[in-house]
C-alpha cells in the first residue's frame, strides 16, 4: 500500500466513523496536524501510532488493510456474538445475510 493508498483508506474509515483528522491527532498524543499529514502523504505513521490509529477507528490493522470490507469496526462488533450460536442459528444467519446482499445488488 502506497502513500496514497494508505491516505485514502484512513480518510474513507475517518468518515465511517465520523472522526476528524484533528479528533485522532489529539486522542493518540500527537499535535493537531498529525493525521493531516497523513492524509495530505507528507508523512506515514510509526507502527505504535498506526496501532493507536487502528484503536482509536476501533478497528484492527488487519481491517485497516483490507479495503473491501466497507465497516470494519460494525463487522467485529457483531462477530462476537456469532461466535456463541450454534450451527443452526448460523445458517440461518448466513441465509439472512446472503438474501439481504443479494437484494443490495
Amino acid at each position: 500500500m502506497n502513500k496514497t493508498e494508505f491516505a485514502n483508506r484512513l480518510n474513507e474509515l475517518m468518515e465511517i466513523n465520523n472522526r476528524t483528522a484533528r479528533d485522532i491527532s489529539l486522542n493518540i498524543g500527537q499535535n493537531s496536524g498529525y493525521v493531516n499529514s497523513i492524509l495530505n502523504e507528507r508523512a506515514y505513521p510509526s507502527m505504535e501510532v498506526f496501532f493507536k490509529i487502528c484503536d482509536e477507528l476501533n478497528i484492527t490493522p488487519v481491517d485497516f488493510f483490507d479495503t473491501d470490507m466497507r465497516y470494519p469496526d460494525m463487522i467485529n462488533r457483531i462477530i462476537p456474538y456469532i461466535k456463541k450460536l450454534d450451527k443452526e442459528q448460523l445458517e440461518n444467519v448466513a441465509l439472512l445475510i446472503e438474501t439481504i446482499a443479494k437484494n443490495n445488488n
